[in-house]
Formats: C-alpha cells, structure tokens, sequence
C-alpha cells in the first residue's frame, strides 16, 4: 500500500463529513425546540408553523413581543413587513396591536389575512383575540375553534376558546333582552337560539331563555324553556319556583301542584305556595260556578254561600228551620245557596232593607262570622277543639269572632279586606281538619 492510500485512509470521507454536519444540525434543532417550547396562550409566536428563515426584526419583534413590549414589538414587525418580511411579520403585528389596545388596526388586518389558504394557529388565535376585543365574542370563539382543529391538545388555548364560548352565549342572551325591550320577537328568539347552541348544558342560561320569553308576552314559551332547566339541573330553586307560578297562571295545575310540593320537602317556606297549587288542582275539575268563586281575587258573598254549598254537604243535606228571606237573593241562579246560607244565619241580611248583597265582597270580618258560625254548626261542643278559647258559642261581639277565626287559622288579614277566593277555599279545608 503506498503511503498516500494510508494517509487518505487515515481521514474521513466527505460523506462522513456530512452526516457529522447534519447530525450537529439536528441536535441544534433539538437544544432549541426545548429552549423554545411552543407556547399555550396568546400571543403565540408568530413563526410557529412558517418555514424560516426569518428576518432579524421579527425575531426581535417577537422577543419584544414576550417580554411586554408591544410598541416596540409593533415597530420591529412593521419594519419586517416592508422588508418583504413574509407572514411571520404580518402575525406579529397584528398580536402586537391587539396587545397594545389598536383594536381596529389588529381587525383591519385579519379582514383578509384569515381567508386565506395558510392561515396558521397563532394568526387564527390573533384574530379571534382580535375580535373579542372588537366586542365580538362569537367570531373570537369561531376562529379559536379554527385554530385548536389545526393543533394538538393545548388546555391553554382550549380553556381561552370555553370562555370566548361563554362570553358569546351571554352576548347573545343579553341582545335577546335589548331585542324583547325593543318588541323585536323574532330577533330575541333567534338570538335565543344562538345561545343555546352555544352554551346547551347551562341551566342557568335557559331560566334567561325564560325570562325573555315571558317579556315577549309567551307563558307558554317561558315554561317550556324554565322546564328544560329542570331538566338540566333538577335542583334549580329559581326554576323550579318562577314554573310553578307560571303553571298557575296558564292553568297547568298539575304541574304547578308537582313543583311546589317538591319544594316545599326541601324548604318550608313554600308550603303556603304548596298549599295553593293543591287548591287549584283540586278546583280545576270544579263546575264553573264553583270554580269561579273558588279562583275569584275578591269573593262575593254569593260567591261564599255557592263553596260553602259545595264544599260541606252538611250545609245542603240539613234541616233549615229559619225563614230568613232576602229580596235580592230570589231569582238568581245560585239562590238556593245563598237563601240556604242566609237560613242558616251564615250570611245576614240588612234588617232595614232586607237585603243580603249578594255581589258585595266578602270582608274578613264576614268571613270570621261565616266561619266561627259554621264551626258552632257542625260541632256544637266547640270547647273541645284547641283553638277555641275564651269565647261563647257562637262569639257574641265582632271583637270574639274575630278572635276565634284568627285563633283557629281561619282568616288572616285586615278586617275590611275582601277574601280572596283561594284563601276561603283553604279555611274550609281548615274548619274541616279541625273537626276531623
């Protein structure tokens, strides 16, 4: 071998050469991508994505850009776009005006920048910051959802496109009220429908939902979306309570009766309102003369004679022995409850005029003498019954009727109030649980 082969031998080769470069090459690249991880949250860097290599005022825009420096930023990105500094520039730029407020420079810049076939994530997240901060959550969140479909898992960027998501849902939520103040329904209703596709598993953003509808006029709507919270969040107090007032209202009875009993095992509270939707439940099935009086804000004294006729059958099956006749209670269609009452001495009649009034409201204290009277009636050892104390039987004064009435959880109230008809309806029931 001559001395040359050896000495040639003895040195590598040009390919040895390069793969040694290319292999120092790769571990650079390495060192670096784990000196610069890829960020997770706006503003992202702008090369991230773009093949280099970039221009020196971008990577110094971008250092700018991390360390709060978005003037400066803007100023080296700027420079590198007119030194044909290619999309890296266009993106940083843009992050740098949204990051130092110049909302409508950062907008102008996407109107075109996002349409096109290379729009990257951290262009994509610009953008969408872009437009939450141009007042328009909704587009923020489409174009975030754009970006987190083009890359893998990032909670930070997930996390930011759930709020924008939010955001949006309660943007549209707040127009569908400014759109029901308006009277603009079929506006609200779509805007309605905007947040429900957005936010559908929030119960709290469907009792909004209802609200709006019920500004519109629509009950029926109002339910149907309080009902789809129940749905969602069985336990929603505010739900539950504004439905079965509603189901009242619209003569779902039922429902109502349903809501505020699961209530009412919850928090004592509603018990009253319990007690009143088992009333109307009951009452809905009622003949209509019945049933009016029953549902009436401010009961006659006709309409007193006609529950007490239908609600104790003691009143209509006794023995009346008093002649007591009124001359405004004949010729009317419920003058066999009213004249049973009168006989009775439920109802008075006006002794100079011989009238009963039979459409003048039934006051509290009328009420109090009905109900103590009808109590002696059914139970004339009235000593026995708890509440009944310190007074004759029947009372003697207003002062005693009024008393035992109020003692026995009867009535409640002013004395000259009218009684509503569901309050009566109650101190029926009451009268006959004390007897029971």
């Amino acid at each position: 071998m001559s001395r040359q082969s050896t000495v040639n031998s003895r040195q590598p080769s040009r390919f040895a050469w390069l793969l040694l470069a290319l292999g120092s090459a790769l571990t650079a690249a390495r060192c670096a991508s784990s000196r610069a991880p890829v960020r997770d949250a706006f503003p992202l860097d702008p090369r991230e994505e773009l093949p280099g290599p970039f221009p020196a005022a971008v990577d110094r825009g971008w250092g700018a850009l991390v360390t709060g420096d978005a003037l400066r930023a803007a100023s080296e990105f700027a420079a590198a776009r007119s030194a044909s500094g290619g999309r890296a520039a266009e993106i940083g730029l843009i992050e740098a005006q949204v990051v130092s407020g110049r909302t409508a420079e950062a907008v102008a810049g996407c109107v075109e920048a996002v349409e096109s076939a290379d729009a990257t994530v951290p262009l994509l997240v610009a953008c969408g910051e872009a437009a939450a901060a141009d007042g328009r959550p909704l587009d923020g969140y489409t174009l975030y959802r754009q970006a987190l479909s083009r890359t893998a898992a990032r909670p930070g960027l997930l996390a930011r496109g759930e709020a924008l998501r939010r955001q949006a849902a309660e943007a549209s939520i707040a127009g569908a009220r400014e759109a029901a103040s308006e009277e603009r329904p079929e506006d609200a209703r779509r805007l309605i429908g905007e947040a429900v596709t957005l936010l559908p598993e929030s119960a709290a953003l469907r009792v909004d939902a209802a609200e709006v509808e019920i500004r519109l006029g629509d009950q029926r709507r109002g339910l149907a979306r309080y009902r789809e919270a129940l749905d969602l969040e069985p336990g929603n107090t505010t739900a539950a309570e504004r439905a079965g007032a509603i189901a009242l209202e619209i003569g779902e009875e039922a429902l109502a009766a349903d809501l505020f009993e699961g209530l009412s095992r919850a928090d004592p509270s509603y018990r009253p309102r319990a007690a009143e939707a088992r009333v109307a439940f009951r009452v809905a099935n009622w003949p209509q003369p019945e049933r009016e009086a029953a549902r009436s804000k401010k009961l006659t004294r006709a309409g007193a004679a006609i529950l007490v006729w239908w609600m104790v059958p003691e009143v209509r099956e006794g023995t009346v022995t008093s002649g007591v006749i009124a001359s405004d209670a004949v010729s009317r269609r419920d003058s066999r409850a009213l004249t049973r009452a009168l006989a009775l001495g439920l109802l008075e009649t006006d002794r100079e005029t011989h009238r009963a009034s039979p459409d003048g409201s039934l006051t509290t204290v009328a009420a109090a003498r009905l109900l103590t009277r009808l109590l002696v009636l059914l139970e004339p050892g009235v000593g026995k019954i708890p509440c009944w104390t310190g007074a004759a039987a029947p009372p003697r004064t207003t002062a005693e009727t009024s008393q035992v009435a109020r003692s026995c959880g009867l009535i409640e109230g002013k004395d000259t109030a009218a009684v509503p008809g569901p309050d009566f309806v109650r101190a029926l029931d009451r009268l006959r649980a004390l007897l029971s």
